[in-house]
C-alpha cells in the first residue's frame, strides 16, 4: 500500500464514517484489489506482494476500464477448462433452440393455424387406424370360420387339412400384425399431439415477447471474465434422477430472481436478458452425457464496467455457489 493510501486510512480512524474524505479518492490510475481478509483498497498502485492478485484499473467516475487477471493456480486452470466445455455444450444447446423457433415462426403464422395443422395430422392418423381395424375385424371373422370348419371335422373324426391349419395359423399372424399397427398408430398420435403441445407453447410464448419487449431479448451473452466466475455452478445426475432435478433448478430460479422464464423447455431454463447495470440473467442448460447427465448454471449481466463489476460481486457469486447444494438438499428429500 502507497504512503498516501497508509495516511489516508490512519486519519479516517479519527474522523466519521460517514465523512466524504473516507471515501476512496478515485482518480485516473487508481487500482481497486481486494486482500485475503476481503477487504476493498482502492491505490495509486498495486504493491508488488499483491500483484498477483486479480485487480482493476478505475477512471475518475470509479469505473472499470481495465480487469487484470491474476495468477492463476492449476485447479482454476482446471475450473476455466470446464466452464470452457459446459459453454461449448450451452451454446450448442442454445442455438438448436433457436433453429427450432426460426423454424416454427416460418411454419405457422397463428395458434389458430398451428391447432389446425395438428387436427388434419390427427384426422390423416385416425383414418389409417380406422383402415386397420377394418382389416383385422374382416380377418377375425375369417379365423371364426376356418376354425368353425376345424372343429366341425373334429367332431365328425374327419382329419382337419394341413391347408386349413396354415390358414388359421396365417391370419392370426394377420390379426396381430394388424393389432401391433394400430398400437403403433396411437402411439404415433400421441406423440404427435405432445409435440405440438409443446410447440404451441413455445409458440405463444415467442409470440407473447413481441408484445412485451419490457421483458428483454433472449439472446444469451455469458458473463465474460473466466477468471472472475469464482464458482463454477453444475450438478451431475443420472438421467432418471435428472428429471426430478431439473424441476429443482427451476424452483431455485424462481427463488433468486424476478425475471421472467422466456425459455422453458426440457433443456434450456433462461430469464430475460439484463435491461440495466443491476439485473442479472440466469440459465441453466441439461448438457447430456455418456452415463449421467449435467445440470450447468451460468450468468450474465449488463454489458458494462458496472455490469461486469456487478456480475462478480459476492451476491452473483452466492447465487451460483447455491445452486448445487440446492439441488442436492432437493434430491435427498425427494423433491418437494
Amino acid at each position: 500500500m502507497t504512503i498516501k493510501a497508509v495516511t489516508r486510512l490512519f486519519l479516517c480512524i479519527y474522523l466519521v464514517a460517514e465523512s466524504s474524505f473516507c471515501a476512496p479518492e478515485i482518480f485516473a490510475g487508481t487500482f481497486r484489489w481486494v486482500d485475503d481478509q476481503g477487504m476493498v483498497h482502492y491505490t495509486d498502485q498495486v504493491p508488488p506482494e499483491e500483484s498477483k492478485r486479480p485487480h482493476a484499473k478505475l477512471n475518475p467516475e470509479a469505473q472499470t476500464i481495465e480487469m487484470v487477471e491474476g495468477q492463476k493456480t492449476p485447479e482454476q486452470f482446471e475450473q476455466i477448462k470446464r466452464l470452457n466445455q459446459l459453454r461449448i455444450e450451452q451454446q450448442r444447446i442454445l442455438s438448436q433452440q433457436k433453429d427450432s423457433d426460426l423454424s416454427l415462426l416460418r411454419t405457422y403464422r397463428s395458434v389458430e393455424e398451428m391447432q389446425m395443422a395438428l387436427q388434419n395430422k390427427i384426422n390423416t392418423i385416425d383414418s389409417t387406424i380406422k383402415i386397420a381395424e377394418s382389416n383385422r375385424q374382416r380377418q377375425e371373422e375369417n379365423i371364426r370360420s376356418q376354425v368353425k370348419r376345424a372343429a366341425e371335422m373334429e367332431i365328425t373324426g374327419q382329419p382337419v387339412p394341413k391347408n386349413l391349419r396354415d390358414n388359421i395359423e396365417s391370419t392370426r399372424r394377420q390379426i396381430a400384425t394388424y393389432q401391433e399397427k394400430i398400437r403403433l398408430f396411437e402411439n404415433s398420435k400421441l406423440e404427435i399431439i405432445l409435440s405440438f403441445n409443446k410447440g404451441l407453447e413455445r409458440f405463444k410464448n415467442l409470440e407473447n415477447l413481441k408484445l412485451h419487449p419490457e421483458y428483454g431479448s433472449i439472446e444469451w451473452h455469458p458473463q465474460t471474465a473466466d477468471a472472475d466466475v469464482g464458482v463454477l455452478s453444475v450438478i451431475t445426475c443420472k438421467p432418471s434422477v435428472c428429471s426430478l432435478a431439473w424441476g429443482l433448478a427451476k424452483e431455485y430460479i424462481k427463488s433468486v430472481s424476478n425475471k421472467v422464464l422466456v425459455t422453458e423447455t426440457e433443456t434450456i431454463l433462461q430469464t430475460s436478458s439484463p435491461r440495466n447495470e443491476t439485473e442479472l440473467a440466469l440459465l441453466v442448460v441439461r448438457v447430456p452425457g455418456k452415463t449421467s447427465d449435467s445440470l450447468f448454471l451460468d450468468t450474465s449481466c449488463h454489458t458494462s464496467s458496472i455490469g461486469d463489476e456487478y456480475c462478480t460481486g459476492e451476491a452473483v457469486k452466492q447465487i451460483r455457489s447455491n445452486f448445487a447444494p440446492y439441488i442436492e438438499k432437493g434430491l435427498a428429500a425427494g423433491g418437494r
